[in-house]
């Protein structure tokens, strides 16, 4: 994550062109392993044991070496091994951008200088963060401050993204948060969270773009954006959204969840302490929506 961020400041700075950032994308994930694949290479876990901890992970927003560990699949000597491993294969791509000659390292060292000062990102905080913490990355990048449900705000969207990693696909950036009051769309799947306080919750993106959302979702090779694409969006969403409910119950907050709803071709108005993230992957653009209030849909 932290180097889809870094690389975004590169691409914003002018000091790295949009070609040049995607040949590095593209690098991060023909190298990046996932922990299962590399506990199974290293013999410490087999496949059925991966695939356990995968499915608890549909309940339990935990990471994969943590919920390992809890279900005594992994030992913490084990985890670390295998996070070194993960974490020298990463530092390749760093390597790539002085190999390719996209900047020298004085360049790269004043960026990357520079780019801590503008995040107020010291040594420290550095290293915890390309251990990927998505609670800390989300404090350090993502303003959501002049907004009432701003802490809220940033459960749910640091969910989201450990959720978009583990079932969809780690070759993504996140664009700058924009707040909104009206959204227009060509195909939205919203779910509405009501109890103690009320959110309203979307994806949206053009038709090929769920498309691909929806083929990683299911691993199913889908070929047409009908019902079950339709549906696969929404139960993406329903995913997250449950397991974000059970994790405030533990805070003793008590939240539902409503039935999605699909729309087609329409504007989204009356949104509250509304924000769009967009988040461009390698099959296009999904933007999501988080509202305090639900619109209204013209």
């Amino acid at each position: 994550m932290l180097t889809q961020l870094f690389g975004n400041y590169l691409l914003n700075e002018k000091l790295l062109k949009p070609e040049q950032l995607k040949n590095l994308l593209d690098l991060q994930k023909s190298i990046h392993v996932r922990l299962g694949e590399l506990a199974v290479n290293s013999g410490f876990m087999t496949k059925d044991n991966v695939d356990e901890v995968h499915k608890t992970q549909y309940r339990i927003d935990k990471k994969f070496g943590e919920l390992s560990i809890d279900m005594s699949l992994l030992n913490e000597e084990q985890l670390e091994i295998l996070l070194f491993e993960q974490e020298s294969k990463d530092m390749l791509v760093r390597q790539a951008i002085l190999d390719k000659n996209y900047m020298t390292l004085a360049e790269f060292d004043q960026a990357l200088n520079d780019y801590k000062l503008s995040y107020s990102i010291s040594d420290e905080d550095f290293n915890f963060l390309i251990n990927e913490n998505l609670d800390e990355i989300m404090d350090k990048f993502y303003n959501f401050n002049n907004c009432s449900y701003g802490a809220i705000y940033k459960k749910y969207f640091s969910l989201l993204l450990k959720n978009i990693i583990r079932f969809i696909d780690s070759d993504f950036r996140p664009i700058e948060i924009m707040p909104t009051d009206e959204y227009e769309f060509d195909y939205i799947s919203s779910q509405k969270i009501n109890g103690d306080f009320e959110l309203y919750i979307c994806v949206s993106a053009e038709q090929k773009t769920l498309l691909e959302f929806a083929k990683k979702y299911t691993e199913e090779d889908l070929s047409e954006n009908d019902g079950y694409t339709q549906e696969s969006i929404g139960e993406f969403l329903n995913l997250v959204n449950g397991i974000f409910i059970v994790n405030m119950s533990e805070n003793n907050t008590e939240l539902q969840l409503n039935p999605q709803e699909m729309h087609s071709k329409g504007v989204l108005t009356n949104l509250t302490e509304a924000y769009r993230i967009p988040i461009v992957f390698s099959f296009g653009k999904v933007d999501f929506i988080i509202s305090k209030s639900t619109p209204i849909i013209e």
